[in-house]
């Protein structure tokens, strides 16, 4: 009986020992293959091959000249340039476009001016700054501000101003006097071969227009508005006077397409005013629309109506909204509260007088 007992005990001694053994391969089985991980890192890590370079930037075509030393792009360049003076001297050239009209020329050219230290100008100075273009059949501004004094190293800015497929594009050349004056004809040069992406389809309209007669936005101007300088981005730019008031400000304006979306222009102008944006349900609840005989409008009241708004905006706006033919319409009507109020009716009459009138007969 000891022996049996001591063979069993030896027996299991020998199955626990081989069970343990299998263990121990199973689990160096199950960490060695590393190669099948690493390999598509090894894939991913590789570098990618640079981008071609194109002289198509955008909407618009431009080619570089010989002198000027391209940059890296940026978040907010669709160009960058620099030209090179003496002891190191540089001067930018930069591209950029930004959704709408951004403020209006006049506002821009001061902002620029305040990059020179020079000291803003009034709308009615603006027009001895500006020279008009037609550059591969789109109109422009050239915007030309030289230093007081022409110091040579004093900053000089010259700027190419044109708004197209919705956007506000400026070319913008910037730097010491000296610099910008030696390199003013490849600037020029520069502005001229620009070549704007829709001229086959230009073109196209062009030949379509000889058969069909021109028709122009007309409207009929209340008592009591009368006509302001504007910018030359509008169509219509008047003035309301209100004894004790700062004058109203209505303005016609015309965009391709939707010009950014119904949201995004009626919180754009809610901004203005220092109104918080609506949601898109919000802007569908605040929405009448008026019919102007075969034109549409959609119509927006934005002005304060929590007493926290009361507090704190004073000014309130009346927008029209009107598509046709792949343009989008804005009338805007901007000022104080009370004033706005008492030209309620008169923004109505000017909406619904609005029709499309064969060239030569609109009247203005």
């Amino acid at each position: 009986m000891t022996l049996n007992l001591g063979s069993r005990l030896l027996a299991l001694l020998i199955v626990t020992l081989g069970l343990a053994s299998c263990k121990r391969a199973s689990v160096a089985v199950y960490d060695v293959p590393k190669e099948a991980t690493s390999a598509p890192v090894v894939a991913e890590a590789a570098p990618a091959a640079p981008p071609t370079a194109s002289t198509e930037k955008g909407w618009i075509q431009w080619s570089k000249p010989d002198a000027w030393t391209e940059l890296p792009p940026t978040a907010f360049r669709k160009g960058n340039y620099v030209a090179t003076g003496e002891n190191g001297a540089k001067a930018e050239i930069t591209v950029s476009s930004f959704p709408g009209t951004v403020g209006g020329t006049l506002a821009n050219v001061n902002r620029w001016r305040g990059q020179a230290g020079l000291e803003p100008i009034s709308g009615s100075e603006l027009a001895a700054y500006l020279t008009e273009v037609n550059i591969d059949g789109h109109s422009g501004q050239i915007v030309d501000i030289p230093p007081t004094d022409n110091a040579s190293d004093a900053t000089h800015i010259v700027a190419a101003i044109f708004f197209y497929q919705g956007e506000s594009w400026f070319f913008k050349f910037s730097g010491p006097h000296s610099i910008v004056a030696r390199e003013r004809a490849n600037f020029d040069a520069f502005i001229n071969g620009l070549r704007f992406t829709d001229t086959s389809v230009r073109n196209q309209n062009a030949l379509n227009a000889e058969s069909s007669v021109e028709r122009t936005l007309a409207w009929d101007v209340p008592d009591g508005w009368t006509e302001s300088s504007g910018s030359s981005l509008r169509l219509a730019s008047y003035q309301v006077e209100l004894e004790g008031f700062e004058p109203a400000d209505f303005s016609i304006t015309r965009f391709p397409g939707d010009a950014g979306g119904l949201a995004a222009n009626v919180n754009r102008w809610r901004q203005q005013i220092g109104l918080r944006p609506w949601r898109e349900q919000q802007i569908d609840d605040q929405m009448k629309t008026i019919q102007a005989g075969e034109l549409e409008f959609m119509i927006f009241d934005l002005n304060p109506r929590t007493d926290a708004e009361k507090e704190n905006v004073k000014e309130r706006i009346l927008a029209a909204i009107m598509k046709h033919e792949d343009h989008s319409y804005f009338y805007k009507l901007r000022g104080d509260v009370f004033l706005i109020e008492t030209q309620r009716s008169n923004f109505r009459q000017i909406v619904q007088s609005s029709r499309f009138e064969s060239q030569g007969d609109a009247q203005y």
